[in-house]
């Protein structure tokens, strides 16, 4: 086992040291990183030995943009990607972000010095293994975890394998990895160019759609914010939405109900359920899948000795406790898993609850025995999410959000007055952002992005200190 004790001298234990590892160096990976070692710092009679197994040669995760216009696109950032949340709320709560009266909405080189400053700030880059990626999971029979990686030496090019047991590993590879393309009747008959999208895998300007007409499948803040962007460009883009009824159309853009098919003329065909029209678009150049990515965790497979399920096209992982600890082995535990949802400051409040469960004094609630966190976990997994809507909704928060971080603060005993206050205060920037988003139309001026915020965290409220 890898877990220690030493002794006080007297023959008395005091200090446990527990090994951490936590695979991938991204927002939610930083957040478990800083949670764990904040402990250290804390808790006396707990030590942890914290290891983040990073694939690439920088933290970041998506925030980390590469120019990869001369090879084969793999990471979902894209050149001119602003975010869609105002900084004042995106922040970690221990390093507080914006409110400086500068733009609220910022670029992923924005973020990616944030989530730089907060790394040097907490010193975790002297617990990042970078270049290291992780092959095989593998949970032991005295519960322990097995990791089993591959660095890349920069010096001489080599490829060193590695093998070590782990107390607890925190499981943060994110969910941006994997494109999930819906199956469409004769859609690989069409000969025009498909790509997917989502911050987007393959997309990365909109220079190659200039005089083209584009369909744009999707429209959650991805789509919406591709299709504006290739519309400035574009001779014509249509919007699929699976929540639009009848076409409509704004400018260069038409709003379209969902895609149905592609006809053996390259036509597609687009139709609501709540509706008997159909309408058919035989113009189409291109197609960009906006549609999302499935969850992906290449390394838990059939020798993992682990039961968990990921079934592509479902969006749902299982069996999960409170969507953050594996029901039956909670030493395996997923930050991040929920979307629709302001990503830092869960992922903190997340590995906070986690860290609080591997305490040998638990100052919050416990995690209920093995029978009721199995009986949750299927009760959620069959929930269809918070508001019951279908499979792929399991893990869509949303409104939901602020309830579930409220919980889990509880779960780790930091749930306060001051706690609180910052939860309430992210909820009230989260609607007004949502509901000035909401309000733009498709194709139609980016002006959502313009409106600058300042956190008062005392009234659980904020200031406009700009609006355009």
């Amino acid at each position: 086992m890898s877990m220690s004790t030493n002794s006080n001298g007297n023959g008395e234990d005091c200090i446990q040291t527990k090994k951490v590892g936590i695979i991938g160096g991204g927002a939610a990976g930083l957040a478990t990183a800083r949670a764990f070692l904040r402990e250290n710092e804390l808790d006396q009679n707990t030590q942890y030995d914290v290891t983040v197994l990073e694939s690439r040669d920088s933290i970041g995760g998506i925030w980390k943009y590469e120019d990869q216009t001369k090879t084969e696109k793999n990471r979902p950032m894209y050149r001119n990607l602003r975010t869609n949340l105002p900084k004042e709320l995106m922040a970690y709560r221990e390093l507080p972000w914006g409110s400086d009266g500068e733009a609220s909405y910022v670029t992923h080189e924005d973020v990616l010095e944030y989530l730089e400053a907060y790394a040097n700030k907490f010193d975790l880059l002297k617990c990042i293994s970078f270049g290291s990626s992780v092959k095989q999971l593998t949970v032991l029979d005295d519960d322990q975890i097995s990791l089993e990686w591959t660095t890349n030496t920069s010096e001489n090019g080599n490829v060193e394998t590695h093998k070590e047991a782990f107390d607890n590993v925190c499981v943060c590879n994110g969910h941006y990895a994997r494109p999930a393309i819906p199956r469409l009747e004769g859609l690989d008959n069409f000969s025009g160019d498909i790509i997917h999208a989502k911050h987007a895998i393959e997309y990365d300007n909109a220079q190659p759609y200039a005089g083209k007409t584009v369909l744009c499948v999707g429209a959650k803040p991805s789509g919406l914010d591709i299709s504006r962007e290739i519309g400035l460009v574009a001779k014509h883009v249509y919007l699929s939405d699976s929540a639009c009824d009848k076409m409509q159309t704004f400018g260069n853009v038409s709003l379209m109900p969902r895609m149905q098919s592609v006809d053996e003329n390259d036509g597609v065909h687009f139709s609501s359920p709540r509706s008997a029209e159909e309408h058919v678009a035989d113009d189409v150049d291109a197609i960009v899948f906006c549609s999302g990515y499935d969850y992906d965790f290449p390394f838990i497979n059939e020798g993992s000795n682990l039961e968990l399920e990921f079934t592509p096209g479902e969006r749902r992982v299982q069996p999960l406790y409170e969507q953050t600890w594996h029901a039956r082995c909670p030493s395996v535990s997923f930050i991040g898993i929920p979307h629709s949802i302001v990503p830092f400051p869960l992922c903190e409040i997340q590995a906070a609850a986690i860290v609080s469960q591997t305490r040998q004094q638990i100052n919050g609630i416990p995690l209920p025995c093995l029978s009721d966190r199995l009986a949750a976990a299927s009760e959620d997994a069959a929930s269809g999410g918070p508001n019951g809507a279908r499979v792929q909704e399991t893990h869509n928060l949303a409104s939901h959000q602020w309830d579930f971080c409220r919980k889990l603060a509880k779960i780790s005993g930091d749930y306060d007055d001051e706690m609180e206050k910052f939860i309430a205060t992210n909820k009230a920037i989260y609607d007004r952002s949502g509901q000035e988003r909401k309000s733009m139309i498709p194709g139609g001026e980016d002006v959502y992005r313009e409106t600058r915020f300042r956190r008062n965290d005392e009234n659980q409220s904020y200031e406009i200190l700009y609006i355009q």
